[in-house]
């Protein structure tokens, strides 16, 4: 989801010098409007507005598959578990709906029988599967809250997929993700090299899209 966000405000920021070569010279804006400290520094603090619509989540999250999810392995269910494919995804009331199929490869199972300590190996499992991912940001603490919640879809194999289901709801908790120093990009202006920064201030997952307001914070290196 990070890397999601990365890119889209990599693509905003991409466009920004051509923007920046559209609009009057300095010369011309000073003929005009005389500058002003004060609302030079209002400028500098605007924010810039992204929204990704379910349809660009869609395509970039079936770009990175199959897609590995990590997780630690129990003592009673170990295995890896693979995203392989997705069939729809929707953004709605703070949360993104994610239907697909995962599978589990090298999977086996721990059991108790007559008081000693077996292995089960289960093989390579399927699962269709959706999943309810939790989307809420703290801005006091800057960072991404995430919780995804697992459930079989109608098409899963009842009994068969259990054990795949029970490591996935190992996964079902809460994960912070900080932003403080979201999408940093180093660049040279002339002689001066330009650290930038973006400021998350509010992201939301609502109405078919997740939105982030993010202010742009640069500083001079020397």
């Amino acid at each position: 989801m990070t890397r999601l966000l990365r890119s889209a405000v990599l693509l905003c920021l991409v466009s920004f010098p051509a923007l920046a070569a559209a609009a009057p010279g300095p010369a011309a804006r000073a003929a005009k409007h005389p500058p002003q400290a004060k609302s030079a520094n209002k400028l500098k603090a605007l924010p810039v507005t992204v929204a990704l619509p379910e349809s660009a989540l869609f395509q970039t999250l079936s770009s990175l598959l199959p897609l590995p999810l990590e997780h630690r392995a129990g003592q009673q269910l170990q295995g890896s578990v693979t995203v392989d494919s997705i069939s729809s995804l929707t953004v709605d009331k703070g949360r993104i709906i994610v239907s697909g199929l995962l599978s589990g490869r090298n999977m086996s199972m721990n059991a108790d029988v007559g008081g000693q300590s077996i292995q089960i190996r289960l093989g390579s499992l399927s699962l269709p599967t959706v999943c309810e991912l939790t989307v809420r940001f703290d801005s006091a603490k800057q960072q991404l809250l995430l919780t995804p919640r697992f459930q079989r879809s109608a098409q899963g194999n009842g009994d068969a997929d259990e054990p795949l289901l029970a490591l996935l709801n190992s996964l079902s908790k809460q994960y912070e993700v900080p932003l403080r120093n979201f999408m940093p990009i180093n660049s040279e202006i002339g002689s001066a090299k330009v650290h930038l920064r973006m400021e998350p201030l509010d992201i939301r997952a609502e109405d078919g899209a997740v939105t982030l307001r993010l202010r742009p914070v640069a500083g001079k290196r020397p």
